[in-house]
Parts: C-alpha cells; structure tokens; sequence
C-alpha cells in the first residue's frame, strides 16, 4: 500500500507509529455542499488545540484527536457519475480501491445515481454503495429491479444525521475488509484444496502405477514359475531319454559294425541310428530350454556369427525372401557360446520363414544398447548396464494374442502335424536365459513380428578358441591291453555300452552297479585300476560319495563322471570341481577321446613327479 494511504500518530513517549491505511471512499454527488457535510463527519480536519490535546494526553495516557485519527477515513470526490466511475477504475489499477462509494440520485446533467452505480459494480462488483438522496426517481423496488438487490447497497436520505453517517461508513467499509478477507481465504482454502487434490492425484497415479507394476510382476512370476516346471520336467524326461538313446545309438552302432554295407540289416540299422540321432537331438532342445545344455562359452562378435548365419539362412529361406542386415558399424562382444547362438538365431530366423509363407523381407540387427533399472525390472536375470540387442524382424502374418502368449512353451506349434516338434522357440528361450539375457516379442497381425534378444555386453574383443592339445597314442602294457578301466553305473544295458566300446579299444573293463560296489573294487584291486567312470546318479551310494571314498584310498586314481541328466551339475555340487564330465549319449569316439586324455594327462603328471624325484636323488 502507497504510503499516503497510511497515517501516522504520536504516542505519549512522543514516537510516531504507522497505523493501518485508511479506507477509501469515493463522494459522488454534484452538490458541493454534501462534499464538505461528509469530510466534516468523517475526516479530523479541525487543528485542535494542542494544549487541549496535551492535557488529555497526561490525563488520560492520549487524546480525542488520535482516536478520531484512528477511524478517519480518506475521501475523494467526483461531481458527476463518469468522473466517479473513471477515477474507480483508475484506483482499481493502482491497486488502491475504494471500499465505499457514496451516490448521489440525481446529478445533471449526466448518468443518474442507478446508472452510475451499475458502471461502479461493473468495474468493481464488490464496492459498497451508498444511495444519498432526498427524493428520488425511483423507488427501492425499481432500484433493486434495475441494479439486483444486493446486501452492499444501502438507501441515506438528505438531510441525514451526522452519526448514522458514521456508523453507516464504519458498518459498509468494515464489510467491504470483511468480504475481501473472505475472498482472500477462500482463494487460500481453495488454493490448499488444489494443492492437496493434486497431491492425492499423484499419490493415486503412483498407486495405480505400483500396482500395476505389482501386476506385472506377478505375471511374469507366473510365467517365469511356468516355464522353470515346464523346464525340470523337460530335464527329466531329457535323462530317461538319454540313458535309453545311449543304449539304442550304441547297440545300432555295434550292428552296422558288425555287418557289410550291401545287407538289408545294415540300411535297417543305419535308419535306426538315425532315427535316433534325431531323438537326441529333440533332447538336446528339451535340455536347452530348461537352461541345462553344457555351453562353450568364449567372447565373440555378434555381427561375426550374423556374417556366418546368413550363408547357412539364405538357402533355407528361399529365393522369394530378401534377407537385409543392419549390423552396428563397430563390434559388439558378448560372451556366448556361438555354435548355440547361431542355432537360436537360425531357429528365429526359420520361424519367420514360415510365417511369410515364403515371401516377403527378413531383418537382422545389431545395436549396443545400455539397459536402465526400469528395463531390467521385466526380467530378474536382468542387470542394468550395457547390452548387445539383435533383432530379427519379418514382414509376415503375424501373431495374435493368444499365440503370442505360448510362443515359448515347448512342444507348443501352430503347424500341422508332423511339419514341426514345437521345440525351436523354446530352445532359443532356454539359450537366452542361460546366457543371463532377455527374450521379447512384438508382433502384429497382418504386418509382421519382430524377436528382440538381449546380450549382456563385454568389453573384450573376441578371443580365439583355446586349441585342444592333442591326444598321444598310448602304449599296451605286457598283457596287451591299454589299461584298466572300472565302469560303475545302475543301468546294465549302459555298463554293457561302455564295456564293448572300451574293450573294443583295447582297454580291459571291471563293472560295478552301484557306488559302493564301486569303492569295494577300487580296495579290491589296488593299484590295477588306471580309471573309474562313475555315473553321477547311482543308488546306496552316488557317483560324488563315491570319488570321496575312492579318494581316500586311493587318492591319485584319475576319475571321469558320466551323466544322461543335467549337464550343469557340476554347478549344483554332483560333481566335485576339477573332474571332468561326459555327457549321454556320447559316441565310441567322444568317450575314448575323453579316456584318452584323461589317462594320458595323468601319464604326464606321473611322468614329471618321477623326473623330480630323479633330479632330487643326483
């Protein structure tokens, strides 16, 4: 507030106070004569006697004068009903607006006093008005028809009484303060209620967000929880399958061996073989989608193996499918096996074959792509930081909801019958999780799908695979054999597999069926045993309980373990670290190279410790 509006008034010590401003009021009446009649009421004009004012001072601690000071008012004056309502406007602009406007009814020879006070509650609604008039035109009825009856117009007729005059300013400028303080804390209440209505807002939306986060959380709990069952039953299916594949792949390899090419008993054998072949290949695909599969996993680049795949895609695909590439310009590393990445990635890519019907585009992509904590919350596996992302995008049919939801089951297809096992997605889910990654799916009817893999990134560039040394020939002992070999497992069939393939190397061959018969004939023939290979799973006694036995007594026999089940059990603590693994169901070759090596490196160390002994005796 400007400082004229203020007053200020002296107390007994003689300091001047600033007192609150004072309310304004606007006279509008062509009488000059009512101009002074107000001020004489309502304004301390008079100069007082100072003397007068300084006795009551010491007798009564102040004076007359500040009292009247304290309830005076500032005046202003407009003769005609324009000049009233232009100098209204102009205090509304200074921010100095008047509480109280006093009217005159007739004033010629411009507006009367109703057409005067319709402009004033135009510019301001909330001024006072007060109807100062002898006679008048109008009667209260028709006033109130033609201005709106109102509570802030009130009727002063001429001549009027000094006090009423008073009390009518302090009553009409008192609820002027009164209505503006109201309107100030409404506004406030208001203003509070909005804050506190947008506040609850945004604690709903968070609500509603958190749950449906929670939601998806559970969902994909749920899916996560389906896929893992589905995942351990595939696993033990995948054993069972295993030991008896090994026993049917082996006994047809045996016949073949044993009869000329020409023989109808010798094709029969070879459809046998590979009839088989491709059951286990089935279960290779079971075991890759319950995330079991033994993985060779080195740094490479994934535009390397892209380079590699699109030579093995484009006869599969067709010369009706264009096959585009949109590798990142610099390399992007992950740390995977690259013979089951390709495998997943040709999987994908013949999915989508299928679902162009053999015509239309198929793109491959690669990108580095840093993953935020938001991402990583569609996946538990996933951890922020940097990704490789490869896309494998298809203008085909599409999928609908429905499918799309089971794209990853296993043995789940929408192909005929005998066009497809339903395994090939499911395996490059499997892949993708045992990679610690991420798989999603966007697709779209009549316009295409598009598979989204997710790599955890390396810095490293891609190493070349470690060389395996070679394997020496070994030499037969006295008695014409390569060694002595102790094959313990529970299945008789399998002990029989791998005595014939064995002693058909030249090895001589001691069967246990269990653990403990294992134990009891490592104590039974000291120092003839060269090798034990213990099936993992065994009953009275397990293939891990058996090596610690074995390990007592016997403490530099070399050991090899054997397994149609999990190839990560060395992870779960079958198998104790350090020992090495074959897997069911192996081939003659791939179980007498791992003999081989075994027996040679164990050669090599016994060879070492007896040149140190030698060294130490000189």
């Amino acid at each position: 507030m400007d400082d004229a509006s203020r007053t200020s008034t002296r107390t007994s010590g003689g300091q001047l106070v600033d007192e609150p401003p004072r309310s304004r009021i606007i006279i509008i009446d062509d009488n000059t004569a009512i101009h002074d009649d107000f001020r004489k009421i309502l304004c301390d004009d008079s100069g007082g006697d100072s003397e007068l004012d300084s006795l009551e001072v010491s007798l009564f601690g102040t004076s007359s004068r500040q009292a009247r000071a304290s309830r005076s008012y500032e005046l202003a004056s407009a003769y005609q009903g324009e000049d009233g309502y232009r100098m209204v406007c102009e205090a509304i602009e200074e921010g100095r607006p008047f509480s109280t406007a006093f009217v005159d009814m007739r004033m010629p020879p411009g507006w009367d006093g109703v057409e005067t006070i319709r402009h004033l509650w135009k510019a301001d609604p909330d001024l006072q008005v007060l109807i100062c008039t002898a006679f008048s035109d109008y009667s209260w009825s028709e006033i109130v028809e033609e201005l709106g009856h109102s509570d802030q117009l009130l009727i002063l007729r001429k001549p009027f009484d000094a006090a009423e005059v008073s009390q009518i300013a302090a009553a009409m400028t008192k609820k002027r303060k009164l209505t503006e303080a109201s309107r100030n804390t409404v506004a406030d209440l208001e203003e509070t209620v909005a804050a506190k209505t947008n506040e609850l807002r945004r604690e709903m939306k968070q609500r509603e967000l958190a749950q449906q986060l929670l939601l998806e959380k559970e969902k994909q709990l749920r899916e996560s929880q389906k896929l893992e069952a589905v995942g351990m039953l595939a696993g033990g299916i995948a054993h069972e399958f295993n030991n008896l594949l090994q026993i049917i792949l082996s006994y047809a390899q045996f016949g073949i061996d044993s009869t000329q090419a020409g023989e109808p008993l010798h094709q029969d054998l070879k459809c046998i073989l590979k009839a088989g072949e491709r059951a286990s290949s089935l279960t290779r695909q079971l075991l890759g989608f319950s995330r079991r599969k033994p993985l060779c996993c080195v740094d490479i680049n994934v535009n390397d193996v892209i380079a590699e795949l699109v030579a093995l895609a484009k006869p599969l695909l067709g010369s009706r499918i264009t096959l585009r590439q949109n590798l990142h310009p610099h390399s992007v590393i992950v740390h995977a096996d690259s013979v089951e990445l390709q495998q997943a990635l040709l999987n994908c890519c013949i999915n989508s074959r299928d679902a162009m019907d053999g015509t239309g585009e198929l793109t491959l992509s690669t990108e580095p792509v840093d993953l935020d904590e938001a991402y990583c919350r569609k996946d538990e596996v996933l951890k922020p930081g940097p990704f490789v992302r490869i896309s494998i995008s298809d203008t085909g049919s599409g999928m609908p909801p429905n499918v799309l939801e089971r794209i990853f089951e296993p043995f789940f297809t929408t192909k005929e019958v005998g066009s497809g096992t339903g395994l090939g997605m499911a395996m490059v889910y499997g892949l993708v999780k045992q990679h610690q990654g991420h798989i999603e799916v966007e697709s779209e009817v009549g316009v295409g799908t598009t598979f989204r893999i997710l790599l955890p990134a390396v810095k490293t560039t891609a190493k070349e695979k470690e060389q395996v040394r070679p394997v020496a020939d070994r030499t037969m002992d006295d008695s014409g054999s390569f060694g002595t070999i102790l094959v313990a497992d529970d299945e008789e069939l399998l002990r029989q597999v791998s005595k014939r393939i064995l002693q058909h190397a030249g090895y001589d061959v001691v069967l246990a069926s269990d653990g403990q018969e294992a134990v009891d004939r490592v104590e039974q023939l000291a120092g003839q045993i060269d090798l034990a290979i213990l099936d993992v799973m065994m009953p009275n006694m397990t293939g891990r309980e058996a090596c610690t036995r074995i390990a007592e007594s016997n403490p530099n026999l070399p050991l090899l373990f054997c397994t149609g089940h999990d190839p990560e059990v060395a992870q779960k603590g079958e198998v104790p670290p350090g020992y090495p693994v074959v897997h069911k169901p192996f081939t003659p070759d791939h179980l007498l190279s791992s003999v081989r090596e075994i027996l040679d490196e164990h050669q090599r160390l016994l060879q070492e410790r007896r040149d140190v002994n030698s060294a130490t005796t000189v």
